[in-house]
């Protein structure tokens, strides 16, 4: 069960074309976008979601500069939005974590995962065989960006025995489940929060609230079938969608914001 859930800033990426925000609209303009982590209490201990992003970003707003041709969508984060330093608001350090989900597995997901000694590591089964382990090379992600050394030395050493894969439909603890979205990643899951209030539901199939309002893929999209079809299903069964990326979320969803 479900007692309180927050979210949190964890850093910024600027503003980005808004071709790949939204599919095949907006080539003049830019959008910016945030990233976000969620804590939920639950019965079974606290969950986190996502554990910000990763120590240097040198690699990361390099490979941003040579494909947008300038700084305007590097990724920063201040001190205040590393994870660490939310969970301290909480009250909380990284030992009173007991499952981290990681959705996507991305660089701005995967930050403190070395921080978290005692937790259960979830993934996405589909999203650790296609996303992780692939030894498959890929024009288009660069593992030492999306997945830096230290995480992945960590993954395979130390935190390995608390790895677990989930289903396309699972359950991390009870009133927290997950659904494969696909969609921006083959890693990408829908949490849904079963909570006394209805289900509330963090989806990175959405970027921001238009994409789910106006269904618009998301312009970056591996599938845009995978982004159509998850914005039917999270709006089918959630009180409220929380898209994972908008800006607004601050504002929008003020109360739940620590």
């Amino acid at each position: 069960m479900i007692r309180r859930f927050w979210l949190a800033k964890v850093g910024d990426h600027g503003e980005v074309p808004g071709a790949e925000v939204y599919w095949m609209r907006d080539f003049d303009k830019w959008v910016r976008l945030s990233f976000y982590s969620l804590i939920i209490d639950t019965d079974d201990g606290y969950v986190l979601v996502g554990t910000g992003l990763v120590r240097d970003l040198t690699l990361r707003n390099r490979f941003l500069r040579e494909w947008a041709g300038s700084d305007r969508c590097r990724f920063t984060v201040q001190d205040s939005e590393r994870i660490e330093n939310v969970l301290r608001r909480l009250n909380l350090t990284p030992d009173d974590v007991a499952h981290v989900v990681i959705t996507p597995v991305q660089d701005y997901t995967v930050g403190g995962l070395d921080l978290f000694k005692r937790a259960k590591i979830y993934f996405s089964r589909r999203g650790w065989f296609e996303d992780v382990v692939n030894p498959r090379p890929s024009p288009f992600l660069n593992r030492d960006v999306y997945l830096p050394r230290y995480v992945r030395d960590y993954l395979f050493e130390e935190a390995w025995g608390r790895i677990i894969l989930l289903n396309d439909e699972d359950k991390v603890v009870d009133g927290v489940d997950v659904k494969w979205t696909g969609c921006h990643h083959r890693s990408s899951m829908a949490i849904i929060m079963h909570t006394r209030e209805g289900v509330i539901s963090l989806t990175d199939a959405a970027f921001t609230m238009r994409n789910l309002q106006e269904n618009i893929p998301i312009g970056i999209a591996e599938d845009i079938y995978e982004c159509l079809n998850a914005y039917e299903y999270l709006k089918s069964v959630s009180k409220v969608v929380i898209p994972a990326y908008d800006p607004d979320n601050v504002v929008r969803f003020r109360e739940w914001f620590i």
